[in-house]
């Protein structure tokens, strides 16, 4: 579905991305892992538009999406859903919401609400509150169930772990799971949390300095010690 190829990222002098290539299968579940500083957040941002690189390509079913602006890529099917919760704390639960499906590749606003609240059950009874009252926790389901208002075929999560309490963070990462059993969704899933990605990806990327260092099936790299020390920490 979507595949990277020797993409280089610089600001200024500095490179953030060194040649990184990694593909992401469909109606599945892809981590992205490393440390502070290895490029994860980069590589979502230029995936989405928000970056551009230097050299290599980003493609989507074939298509080159590397010099397309932000809006263009979102009306293709990814949705970004940014490190920080990504809400407009200003607004409302279901303001929130609404400003999600106003780029949907498909159902309305009212079908894309009620989606909401029966993926995240706590929103409905905080929908007319502000985003700013909510905990962190509540904060960042509703910023991945924003990015599902528009309907996405590729949601681009960047560390959605930060933050959280481990049991909130079992309860997201379960229902990104359900998504791509149920409605097909494919995730690129940016973390620093290993063992909490690796437990429900398909499979893993480890980036360090801007590279990859390792790309195979998540169970075959939870499963190396060696690696999850040196690039984890663990």
């Amino acid at each position: 579905m979507l595949d990277v190829s020797d993409l280089t990222v610089a600001y200024g002098q500095a490179v953030a991305l060194d040649q990184v290539s990694l593909t992401v299968p469909e109606r599945s579940i892809t981590a992205v892992l490393g440390a502070n500083g290895a490029g994860k957040t980069t590589l979502v941002r230029t995936i989405s538009g928000l970056v551009r690189g230097r050299g290599g390509s980003v493609r989507l079913d074939g298509l080159d999406i590397s010099r397309l602006a932000p809006e263009r890529v979102a009306r293709l099917g990814i949705a970004h859903v940014p490190e920080g919760h990504g809400v407009v704390t200003e607004l409302s639960v279901e303001e929130n919401l609404r400003l999600g499906s106003m780029a949907s590749r498909g159902g309305g606003v009212r079908q894309a609400l009620e989606e909401s609240y029966e993926l995240f059950p706590p929103l409905r009874s905080r929908r007319r509150l502000s985003a700013a009252s909510l905990s962190g926790g509540e904060r960042q389901m509703l910023a991945i169930a924003r990015g599902l208002a528009a309907h996405p075929r590729l949601l681009l999560l960047d560390e959605p772990s930060l933050g959280l309490a481990g049991q909130v963070l079992q309860q997201i990462m379960s229902k990104l799971r359900s998504l791509v059993a149920d409605r097909g969704l494919t995730v690129l899933l940016i973390e620093q949390n290993a063992r909490s990605a690796l437990s429900v990806a398909d499979d893993a990327v480890v980036l360090a300095l801007g590279q990859v260092v390792a790309h195979d099936r998540a169970a075959k790299l939870a499963a190396d010690r060696d690696l999850l020390g040196t690039y984890l920490g663990f």
